[in-house]
């Protein structure tokens, strides 16, 4: 990995095969992340972000705010509105999410439930798109990305990033839908995006909740 210096601010540098354009993110932590094509040279690179000093700095200096579950709380998960509470078993009553085990544990448990829930779905997604299609998929995994909702490799595994358990469903279906159309075409072009609009209708729906949310779901760790 390499790293530039703005303002004394380390930043990560990122080369990615899928980036068409220079952009930057902030990680949970604070870190900043310069993403890059594969080919960009470090000058361009280094000038952007000379560029956005501004954001920079102020971005550095005011990281996301971190979400922890606790009782009480409402939240969504796989589309359905639930309070969280503790009790046993861990289970689903009348809108409420019961978790067991002390209260030290009751966030990563929120989450381990949340997990639990999204990859059977994730994997039916996969498996109704992929039949419409006739291609394959390789292994469905989840993980916990901070640049990235989904990726496809080249032997046609896919991965999710977990937190997007708390956003509405069709974001989901979204997302399955835009890495299931990489099984076909392993980049961006017109031809990607015209096939992921026949596979879900809600892109653009989706993506403006992306682009609102995002960095809030992010702030899940």
């Amino acid at each position: 990995m390499n790293y530039i210096s703005i303002e004394n601010i380390s930043i990560l540098v990122y080369k990615s095969l899928r980036a068409k354009h220079i952009a930057l993110k902030q990680k949970t932590a604070g870190q900043i992340v310069l993403i890059v094509p594969k080919y960009c040279p470090v000058w361009m690179a280094t000038s952007f972000a000379k560029s956005q000093r501004a954001w920079i700095i102020a971005h550095a200096t005011h990281p996301p705010k971190q979400t922890t579950f606790a009782p009480n709380m409402i939240i969504e998960i796989m589309g359905q509105s639930l309070t969280l509470a503790q009790g046993k078993p861990t289970h689903i009553a009348n809108g409420t999410l019961y978790l067991s085990g002390d209260i030290q544990f009751f966030h990563r448990r929120t989450c381990d439930y949340a997990k639990k829930m999204l990859l059977p779905f994730m994997q039916q997604e996969v498996a109704r798109l992929t039949t419409i299609l006739g291609v394959h998929a390789g292994r469905i995994t989840l993980r916990n990305t901070s640049s990235r909702w989904g990726s496809c490799s080249s032997n046609h595994s896919l991965s999710f990033c977990w937190k997007i358990a708390f956003a509405p469903i069709h974001v989901i279906q979204y997302l399955v839908a835009h890495e299931v159309a990489h099984l076909v075409h392993m980049n961006h072009s017109s031809d990607f995006w015209n096939l992921v609009d026949q596979l879900t209708p809600y892109r653009k729906e989706a993506e403006k909740w992306l682009k609102t949310n995002g960095q809030k779901l992010q702030g899940i760790v």
